[in-house]
């Protein structure tokens, strides 16, 4: 009995005594969209020649909607890619730190 508790005393002890290698963990990645995605909205379309003036307010309300929500949908993908950006550089600079941490202990 003596003998198989100093032979699990030794076996916990030896792993206490062994070096773990960390491995060094990667950044992640940024949030990358295309440029396109990120430009302001086109231009509204031309009105034709010789249109109504009730056709030319119809039109006119149209285009100023669209572009609305074009502008709005941009500005939250603007907002959203700069949050994410933001929170991964935040995330990139912990693991930093904990890879700068576990290479100062090897």
């Amino acid at each position: 009995m003596k003998q198989i508790a100093i032979g699990l005393a030794f076996v916990v002890l030896s792993g206490c005594t062994s070096t773990m290698v960390v491995p060094v963990v990667k950044e992640a990645l940024t949030c990358s969209v295309p440029t396109d995605m990120l430009t302001t909205c086109g231009e509204p379309v031309p009105i034709k020649q010789g249109v109504t003036f009730g056709e030319v307010i119809e039109v006119t309300g149209r285009d100023r909607d669209t572009l609305r929500e074009c502008a709005l949908r941009q500005k939250s993908l603007a907002d959203a890619i700069t949050v994410c950006n933001e929170n991964i550089e935040k995330h990139n600079a912990d693991i930093r730190e904990l890879n700068a941490r576990n290479a100062a202990k090897q």
